[in-house]
This record gives structure tokens, sequence and C-alpha cells, in this order.
């Protein structure tokens, strides 16, 4: 009988010493592996309304200043420059909280310089680039970087037949979905905003694409945990590609972003840069 009891005892020792390792294992991954490694996700579009194919690429949520400094991004500007992309979009949140920056931010612009795209750079507002007090120099950041930020406003490119349509942050900024009535039915419409559920105000529009961040693809995928913490209009679409179920089937993806806040630490949520070829289709 007390054999027994022992081996049981010894058993559940074993089985908790497991339990324990693999957690630690788990939080070490997160904190020291999981935020340094990147993926590149390439995906695709077709449409009647392109005369040309055009290659955008989209990162966002660098959150620079919060375990993620420039050192790290030089990674996403070399795949960047590996493979150029048409068209080079960020989805917003550049810097974690801009008053608590202790660098200088002319690093970052001279960064995002360095970065290649055949057709030009865009970026939005996200909440953290209103916040810390960086509404007003977010914008010379970007510009010095070679980006230009689109507030609720529209660029075309003719040769394509594409127009790309810019939303302002909605949680602290100016954001207009109503930006979005300038989508022309003749052309792809392509819409980037830094929160993912803002699509659930452009489904009556002409928008084909749409591409956010906001979420960091969960930045922590634990069962139960997750859905807790998601941010205000990223609670809907978390993570990865959704086609909607409106007139125009319109897809979303959802970048998983690059950096971390609150919490250092990433899991199941790999940072990423995301490739979008959309070409004209062949009737």
């Amino acid at each position: 009988m007390l054999r027994a009891i022992g081996k049981l005892f010894k058993w559940i020792f074993i089985l908790a010493f497991i339990v324990v390792l693999i957690g630690v294992l788990c939080v070490g991954y997160a904190h020291f592996i999981e935020p340094n490694r990147l993926t590149v996700t390439e995906t695709q579009d077709t449409s009647y309304s392109m005369k040309e194919p055009i290659t955008v690429a989209v990162f966002a949520d660098t959150h620079f200043g919060f375990q993620y400094d420039t050192d790290m991004f030089q990674k996403v500007v070399d795949k960047v420059n590996e493979n150029p992309p048409d068209i080079l979009l960020f989805a917003g949140d550049l810097i974690d909280n801009l008053s608590q920056y202790n660098k200088d931010t002319s690093e970052i612009s001279e960064k995002l310089s360095m970065m290649k795209a055949n057709m030009g750079k865009y970026a939005v507002f996200g909440n953290h680039d209103y916040g810390g007090g960086a509404e007003y120099k977010y914008e010379s950041i970007m510009k010095k970087g070679g980006f230009k930020v689109l507030v609720n406003e529209t660029v075309t490119f003719r040769k394509n037949n594409l127009r790309l349509i810019g939303i302002d942050d909605l949680l602290i900024g100016y954001g207009d979905p109503s930006v979005v009535n300038k989508a022309d039915s003749s052309m792809y419409n392509l819409v980037l905003c830094h929160e993912p559920d803002i699509v659930e105000k452009i489904l009556d529009s002409n928008t084909d694409y749409m591409v956010a961040g906001h979420t960091h693809g969960g930045q922590i995928r634990v069962p139960f945990y997750t859905e807790k913490f998601l941010p205000s209009y990223g609670e809907k679409y978390v993570k990865g590609s959704y086609e909607l179920n409106n007139n125009n089937k319109t897809v979303l993806y959802v970048n998983s972003g690059l950096g971390t806040t609150k919490i250092p630490a990433r899991f199941m949520a790999v940072p990423e840069l995301t490739y979008i070829t959309i070409s004209p289709h062949n009737s």
C-alpha cells in the first residue's frame, strides 16, 4: 500500500515538474524568441478593375521604445529591400509612448528612409501615434522617412487603376470612415486603416480590399486569455485574411505587427511582413 502511494506521489511530482518546465519554456520562448522572429506572408487578389498587377507590402505596430528598437527593425528593412514592393504601407503605432521615448526619433526616420518601394510609401495614424504627445510629431517622423501620412485621404494610381484610401485612427484621432465614399466602382479600391473592426463601417462601399494592424495578431494567443485583452476595434477581426459577406466581397487582411505593448512577449503571433499581389482578372 505504502509502495503504491509512493509511486503515485512520484508520478504526480514528475507530471508537475513537466508542466512547470513546459510553462517556463513557453514563457522564455514568448519573451526572448518569438518577438525576434519575422514571418513574411504572401497573399493575392484579382480584379476585373485592375489594368496592371501591383505588389503592396504592409507592416504595422512597431511600438518603438517598448522592447523594440531600430536594430530589431533592420531585419524588416532588409527583407523589404530584398523584394521591393510597388507600394509600401504602414498601418500605424510607430512609437509606443513618445513622451517616454529616450532615443532620437531621427534614427527611426533614417531606417524608414532606407525602405524601398517603386511607387511610393504611405502610412496612417494609429492610436499610439496620437497618444504620448506624438500627434504633432508623427507626420514629421514619417515624412523624413519618405512616407506620406494619409488622414482621411486618397491617392490614385492611374496606370494600375487603383485607388488607395487612408482612414485616420478612430480611437483617439479623427478617423472618418465616410472617406470610403470616394471609392470608385470602376477602380480597385484599397483601404488602409489602423483598426480592423472599422471594416464593419464600410461594408456598403466599393472597397475591394482593406489592410489593418492594431491587434498584434492577438500578441499572446492563449484560450480564454486573448479575447479578454483584445483592443477596441480589434475584437472581431484579429489575425490574417477575412472575406466579408457584403456585395463587394471585401477582403480584410489583419497584419500581426512587429512590436509589443503592455506585455513584452508574443505567443503564437509571430511578427509579420505582408505582401499582397493584386492582378487583373484573366477573363
